[in-house]
């Protein structure tokens, strides 16, 4: 038996035993699904019993809900309902923002008149030829068009 044979055999050896790991690993994830089947028939069964909808069920559970969920966020490899929640909520937080945000009327500004406008509070002149001058656009911001309107002194 030459060297190669040797490590052939060894190869072989270790690829064996990782499929009995695999085997063994597969019969033990069959046997939590089948658990978790059985689960979720009972829960369905003691609903029924107790005349309990499940999302009351859920509600009566929402501490140990959230905990686990926020145990979640601290993993280096959280669940894919981890994931789910989380995007879910950007958008949802995204599409608030959105509600709230104050919408810019499309209608055009009304315009003041050509003319020389005086700030009664600083006795302030300016005079407007096509633009406002920023002064103008400040003090619009600050006290109102229709307050500023009626500052034409021309």
């Amino acid at each position: 038996m030459s060297a190669f044979d040797h490590d052939i055999d060894k190869q072989i050896q270790q690829h064996q035993q990782r499929i009995e790991e695999l085997e063994r690993l597969k019969k033990d994830q069959e046997k939590k699904l089948e658990g978790m089947k059985e689960f979720d028939d009972a829960i369905k069964r003691l609903c029924n019993q107790n005349s309990l909808t499940e999302e009351e069920l859920y509600v009566s559970r929402s501490s140990q809900i959230e905990a686990w969920i926020v145990g979640m966020a601290k993993d280096a490899n959280p669940s894919s309902i981890y994931g789910s929640l989380k995007r879910h909520f950007e958008k949802s937080i995204t599409r608030d923002v959105r509600k709230t945000e104050k919408k810019t009327s499309s209608l055009p500004k009304p315009k003041l008149a050509v003319g020389s406008y005086r700030n009664p509070a600083t006795n302030e002149k300016v005079e407007k030829i096509k633009r406002n001058p920023r002064q103008l656009d400040e003090w619009i911001e600050e006290y109102g068009f229709q307050t500023v309107r009626t500052w034409k002194i021309d």
